[in-house]
């Protein structure tokens, strides 16, 4: 016996293939010009410069700063402070040692936190094309001769 292949035959998928053709390509388009669009308002942000908004960085100088303090490294200090203090002296010695370990302990933790979280900042003058020099603390850091601008106080790099 022969195997012998039957095949059906399909209707004309022509008119649908096209409508799927049109589809991908009216969404291919749509999301071309979209692209386009947030690239123009991309571009249309930059900051237009005039004398007084534009400039050139003249100096930059790094300072360290503490940061804040939560209380959390106090209250750890206070604890370890008060339990060194509680070893020492007897009686109302031992109390008086306690406390005062406690109030010491609680200092030097919270200068330890603030020291943990300090930063840098850059105090930054800037020459502005109409001649006036500005002073700015920054947490970045600009080259000396970059090209910025100053709009409300926010210095930004120009390109």
């Amino acid at each position: 016996m022969k195997n012998v292949l039957k095949t059906k035959t399909l209707p004309d998928q022509g008119p649908m293939m096209r409508t799927v053709g049109w589809l991908v390509g009216a969404a291919l388009l749509v999301g071309g010009v979209g692209i386009g669009l947030r690239a123009e308002a991309a571009t249309s942000n930059s900051v237009q410069c005039t004398p007084s908004t534009c400039g050139e960085v003249t100096s930059v100088t790094a300072r360290q700063v503490k940061g804040k303090g939560s209380g959390l490294g106090a209250v750890g200090g206070a604890v370890l402070g008060g339990l060194a203090g509680n070893q020492f002296g007897g009686g109302s010695g031992k109390t008086v040692m306690t406390v005062g370990g406690a109030v010491a302990g609680g200092f030097a933790g919270n200068e330890v936190e603030k020291n943990v979280k300090k930063s840098t900042v850059y105090r930054t003058s800037v020459r502005m094309d109409n001649g006036t020099v500005h002073e700015y603390t920054l947490n970045t850091q600009y080259a000396v001769g970059a090209k910025v601008s100053v709009v409300n106080g926010r210095v930004r790099a120009r390109h």
